[in-house]
């Protein structure tokens, strides 16, 4: 039998070759195809990705620039609030050194020294004594 198929194999083998060559670089060009195709939604997918970051980004830098103006504003809030307190420790401090440095001789009924002080806590307070 091998006798018999040998010539036509022999004569037809080239034939055969090209054929599966043939075959072979369809199923090839269709795998690079597929593969290409796969790529392709792949990109699509990640530029949807990449489109839905940059806006969160954009509201993130949204929300950072009102958070940086906010915490700009209780700076300043603190620096007025701590020269306030500042101020008013000093005043205290010399109302409370007026007292102890008065004589005991100018207690009275109402001390000199106390109507003295009462009347700054009142030019403080934007009260006329």
């Amino acid at each position: 039998m091998p006798a018999l198929l040998l010539p036509y194999l022999t004569r037809f083998l080239p034939w055969i070759v090209a054929g599966l060559l043939v075959m072979g670089g369809i199923v090839y060009v269709r795998h690079l195809q597929d593969q290409l195709t796969i790529a392709h939604q792949n990109v699509a997918a990640a530029q949807t990705t990449i489109d839905r970051l940059t806006a969160t980004n954009q509201q993130n830098l949204v929300a950072l620039k009102r958070l940086q103006a906010a915490d700009a504003a209780w700076q300043a809030a603190l620096t007025s609030t701590i020269a306030s307190d500042s101020g008013v420790a000093r005043f205290a401090d010399g109302m409370l050194a007026t007292v102890a440095a008065t004589p005991a001789t100018s207690d009275a009924p109402v001390a000199q020294v106390l109507a003295s002080t009462l009347a700054a806590i009142a030019k403080v307070q934007g009260n006329t004594p």
